[in-house]
């Protein structure tokens, strides 16, 4: 999956004194290769970091049971996340150390932190643990519950059951703001925690 990355490059010669920093976006997963300056500069070295957010194995979803989530970050010095809904910093949240537990329904929101006072975009992994009195549509005990044959919150595109369809929907939208968001299921003009709670306490209604 392609993610923006901020790739910070900085250019030194033992010829001249200074230090020329710039950054770009890049779309990419990974960045690898060689850089070769030109106009005839030569002793020059460089270096560069690729700032990227966090990722949750096992991947966001619907599961059956308990599942121990780690988060990585290529290069990062730390990384920080939540799980109470709030947005975490590179100086607020828990720094990640071990694998978490998650044994309900919630979402962990991390960031990866850098040298230098770079940071990275907070991710959102949403996991749903055996959600509704009757589960969340059948699957395998440790593994994510592929998506049955239902449709879209709870009625508001003609379906009879709120379930992953929904879930799904909602992991597309997060974050998103405005009013008529089909994610927006409190209809309070953003898709987050709240909307996150909602499914849960709504689901197979």
């Amino acid at each position: 999956m392609n993610m923006n990355t901020l790739l910070k490059i900085s250019f030194f010669s033992a010829a001249t004194i200074g230090l020329l920093t710039f950054s770009l976006q890049a779309s990419a997963s990974s960045v690898g290769g060689t850089l070769t300056p030109g106009g005839g500069l030569s002793g020059v070295g460089v270096t560069g970091t690729v700032v990227t957010p966090p990722i949750a194995n096992p991947s966001a979803g619907v599961y059956t049971s308990t599942q121990n989530v780690t988060l990585t970050a290529s290069g990062a010095s730390s990384i920080h996340f939540t799980t109470d809904g709030s947005s975490p910093t590179c100086s607020t949240g828990t720094v990640y150390s071990s694998a978490i537990s998650v044994s309900v329904s919630q979402v962990i929101e991390a960031i990866s932190c850098y040298p230098g006072n770079a940071s990275s975009t907070v991710a959102s992994y949403l996991y749903a643990i055996n959600p509704g009195s009757t589960g969340g549509g059948g699957g395998t005990t440790g593994s994510p519950i592929s998506s049955p044959n239902i449709g879209t919150t709870g009625g508001t595109s003609g379906s009879q059951i709120i379930g992953i369809a929904d879930f799904i929907l909602l992991m597309e939208n997060w974050g998103q703001t405005g009013l008529g968001n089909p994610a927006d299921f409190n209809k309070d003009g953003a898709v987050n925690i709240g909307d996150f709670i909602w499914l849960m306490s709504n689901w197979n209604q």
